[in-house]
C-alpha cells in the first residue's frame, strides 16, 4: 500500500499539474490572439511585399477611410472576412480588391479582419449636402419607405447606425460616394443581394435621388447621433372621412394644429418605436411595440394600431370583461413587453393613446377595418412542425434574432428583437399562439423580404419560436396544469404546459 504522505504528496501534485495546466492553456489562448491581432495588424500596415499592398494605403491609419475608400474602423470581423472571401472568389467586383484578397489565405484574412475590427477613429468631414437632401435622406434612413415595403434603414443598421450585428454594418459616418456606389451595386447587380437578398430589394425600390439622399444623410450622421426624420408643419393635409378598407393614416407632416396635442403625438410616436428607451418604468423586456406592430403601427398587415381605435370600448374573451382602449394597451405592457400596465392617465399612457388617435383620423367610429390584426392565413397543409421550424428559422431569422434567438444589441440598443428567452414576449402575451405569429411572420418577414416564405414554412417557424422557454404567463394561478386549464385549453397549436425538450413550457 502506498504511504499516506506519498499518497498526498501526489495528489497536491496532480491539483498542481491541474491548475499549471490551465493556466498554460490561458496563457496560450491569449498568445495566440495576440499573434493573431499582431498578424492582421502587420498585413494592414505592410501588406505581403510583391503580392498585397497595405489596407493603410487607402483606408487610412486607423481605418477611417479615405476619399472614396470605406471606413473599416469598428467593423464587425464575420463582415470584413465575408466581403474580402467575395472579393477573392469573384462574388464582389471590384479590381482593386478582388487583386488583393486573392494572395491571402483564409488566416490572413480572419486576421485583418479582426484587427479592423479593434480599430477606432473620428468620423470623416460631414459631405456637403443642401437641407432638402438631407431631409429627404433623413426621411428614407429613419422612417423607410413603407408605400414600397422598405423599411428604415436604422430599423437593422440601428438608431445611429452602428451596425445591426456580424452581418449588418455600421454605416454612419462612411464616405458618401462609398455608400452611393454600393446602393447603385445592389441595384443593378454588380454586388451580391446581401443576406436574403433584402439589400437589392431596398435599393430596387428608390430611384436616383432618393439613393444619393439616404447615402448623404447616412455619410453625415456623427458618431452616436440618432438618425431621427425632420417633422414639418401641417402642410395642405385636411382631415377628412374615409373608407375604412382603403384608409390611410395622416402623412407625418400632419401634425395636430395645437403644439401640446403636436407633442403628445410626437411622445406617443417615440414610445411605440423605443418602449424601453422612453417608457422605462413599465417595460419589462426589451421589446417596442413597433416589433408588433410595423412602420410605427401603420402596415396594413402588421396589426395596425389604427384599426383598433374605432371599435373600443369592447369585450374581449381574454380578459373577459369588457376593454376600454387604455385597457387594450394595458394589456400589450403586461403580456407582449413582459412589464407593468402605465396609469391611465399618466403622461405614457395619455401620449400612446393620442398617438393611436391621431394615426386613425377620418375613420369611422365602430366599425373594424379589414385591416385589424393580421391578415387571415390559410391553413398549413400538413400539421405544423417545430423540428422543420428550426430549419426555416436557420436559414431566415438567425440572421437577424440569433442562433439563440436573443436578438442583436449594439450600442446599448436592441436592434433586432429577441424571439424567446427573459427579454421576449411572456406566455400571456397574443404573440405566443402559433396561429398569431405564423399569421404575422408570413405578412412582415422577413423583415424587408416578406412573401419569401410559403405558407407552410411560416407556420413551422412559428411552432418552433413558440415551443421555446420565455417568461411565465402573469395570469399564473397555482399550477401551469391549472393555468393551461383556465387561459390556454382552448388555442390549436399551443406549447405552454408540454414538454418539447424536456422541460416544461411555463414551469416554475
Amino acid at each position: 500500500m502506498p504511504r499516506p504522505d506519498l499518497m498526498s504528496n501526489s495528489i497536491l501534485a496532480l491539483r498542481y499539474f491541474k491548475h499549471a495546466s490551465a493556466a498554460l492553456l490561458w496563457l496560450c489562448s491569449i498568445g495566440g490572439a495576440y499573434a493573431q491581432n499582431e498578424a492582421g495588424a502587420r498585413l494592414y500596415a505592410q501588406g505581403v511585399a510583391g503580392k498585397v499592398a497595405p489596407c493603410v494605403a487607402c483606408h487610412g491609419a486607423n481605418g477611417e477611410g479615405l476619399g472614396e475608400f470605406p471606413r473599416l474602423a469598428g467593423l464587425p470581423s464575420q463582415y470584413v472576412l465575408a466581403q474580402l472571401t467575395a472579393y477573392r472568389d469573384g462574388k464582389r467586383s471590384n479590381d482593386v480588391m478582388s487583386a488583393l484578397a486573392k494572395p491571402l489565405g483564409a488566416r490572413q484574412m480572419q486576421a485583418v479582419a479582426d484587427y479592423v475590427a479593434t480599430l477606432s477613429a473620428p468620423y470623416l468631414p460631414t459631405p456637403a449636402a443642401s437641407a432638402e437632401v438631407l431631409a429627404a435622406g433623413a426621411r428614407l434612413v429613419a422612417i423607410g419607405k413603407w408605400s414600397d415595403n422598405m423599411p428604415a434603414c436604422r430599423d437593422c443598421h440601428g438608431p445611429s447606425l452602428l451596425g445591426g450585428g456580424p452581418a449588418i454594418p455600421g454605416i454612419a459616418g462612411q464616405p458618401q460616394a462609398y455608400l452611393l456606389a454600393q446602393l447603385n451595386a445592389y441595384r443593378n447587380g454588380t454586388r451580391p443581394a446581401g443576406p436574403l437578398g433584402i439589400m437589392a430589394r431596398i435599393a430596387s425600390r428608390l430611384d436616383a435621388a432618393e439613393l444619393d439622399a439616404a447615402a448623404a444623410y447616412a455619410a453625415s450622421l456623427r458618431e452616436g447621433e440618432e438618425a431621427i426624420a425632420p417633422r414639418g408643419a401641417r402642410g395642405d393635409w385636411q382631415p377628412h372621412a374615409q373608407d375604412p378598407d382603403a384608409f390611410e393614416p395622416p402623412p407625418d407632416y400632419a401634425l395636430p394644429a395645437r403644439p401640446e396635442d403636436a407633442a403628445a403625438v410626437l411622445l406617443g410616436e417615440r414610445i411605440f418605436t423605443d418602449t424601453a428607451k422612453y417608457a422605462p418604468k413599465y417595460a419589462g423586456n426589451s421589446l417596442s411595440c413597433r416589433n408588433c406592430h410595423t412602420d410605427r403601427g401603420r402596415n396594413p398587415v402588421s396589426g395596425p394600431v389604427w384599426a383598433a381605435v374605432p371599435v373600443y370600448p369592447q369585450y374581449r374573451p381574454k380578459d373577459r370583461l369588457v376593454n376600454s382602449l387604455a385597457i387594450r394597451i394595458e394589456g400589450c405592457f403586461r403580456y407582449s413587453q413582459n412589464g407593468t400596465p402605465p396609469p391611465a392617465d399618466g403622461e405614457e399612457m395619455v401620449a400612446l393613446m393620442t398617438y393611436m388617435g391621431w394615426l386613425a383620423t377620418g375613420l369611422p367610429i365602430g366599425i373594424q377595418p379589414k385591416a385589424a390584426g393580421y391578415p387571415a392565413l390559410a391553413a398549413p397543409s400538413i400539421a405544423p412542425d417545430r423540428q422543420r421550424g428550426k430549419s426555416v428559422y436557420a436559414e431566415n431569422c438567425a440572421l437577424c434574432h440569433g442562433a439563440d434567438g436573443q436578438g442583436r444589441m449594439v450600442a446599448g440598443a436592441q436592434v433586432m428583437p429577441p424571439l424567446w428567452g427573459p427579454q421576449s414576449y411572456n406566455w400571456g402575451a397574443g404573440m405566443h399562439t402559433v396561429d398569431n405569429a405564423a399569421a404575422f411572420v408570413y405578412s412582415n418577414m422577413p423583415y424587408g423580404a416578406p412573401g419569401t416564405l410559403t405558407v407552410q414554412q411560416a407556420w413551422d417557424v412559428a411552432a418552433w419560436l413558440n415551443s421555446q422557454p420565455r417568461p411565465q404567463d402573469p395570469r399564473f394561478t397555482e399550477s401551469v396544469e391549472k393555468t393551461h386549464e383556465l387561459y390556454h385549453k382552448n388555442h390549436a397549436n399551443e406549447f405552454y404546459g408540454t414538454a418539447p425538450d424536456g422541460v416544461v413550457l411555463g414551469g416554475k
